[in-house]
């Protein structure tokens, strides 16, 4: 299978949570918790078949109505690796989410990079300082969770 097509905006983000890889890996496997990380909520379009319901080819919908987007999941290699792709909606092109997973001394480190394109000339730079944003309000009250 060809690459796919890596977006030119770039969010880069390292977490160490204080919590066993498997529990962390399992949280961001979940549909509804990984959202939560950016304060959202979603509605599961279709499970993937087999043993990972939320696994390759699970699709989950973000956001409201008209303005809502489709993730689906391209990559879930337990415990190490998840990648997803949006396929419908949104204002961003080309969007490739990768998240990696590491056991550590003390818990588990988390490399998360999502890649995109606009499709708004402009609008590009904004969305990496407003994810950014929301992970830094969001994800660490989410990740906390684990962590007790």
């Amino acid at each position: 299978m060809p690459e796919p097509h890596v977006g030119k905006h770039e969010v880069r983000i390292s977490e160490q949570v204080h919590a066993p890889l498997d529990t962390v890996f399992a949280f961001f496997a979940d549909h509804h918790q990984f959202v939560s990380l950016f304060g959202a909520r979603c509605t599961i379009v279709r499970t993937a078949d087999g043993a990972e319901p939320d696994g390759v080819g699970s699709i989950r919908r973000i956001g409201p109505g008209p303005l809502s987007f489709d993730e689906e999941i391209v990559v879930f290699e337990r415990p190490a690796r998840i990648d997803y792709a949006i396929v419908r909606g949104g204002p961003l092109k080309h969007h490739r989410g990768t998240i990696r997973f590491k056991a550590v001394p003390g818990g588990t480190e988390v490399d998360y990079v999502i890649r995109f394109d606009s499709r708004v000339p402009g609008l590009g730079g904004l969305f990496v300082k407003g994810l950014q944003r929301i992970w830094a309000r969001e994800a660490r009250k989410a990740l906390a969770t684990l962590e007790r």
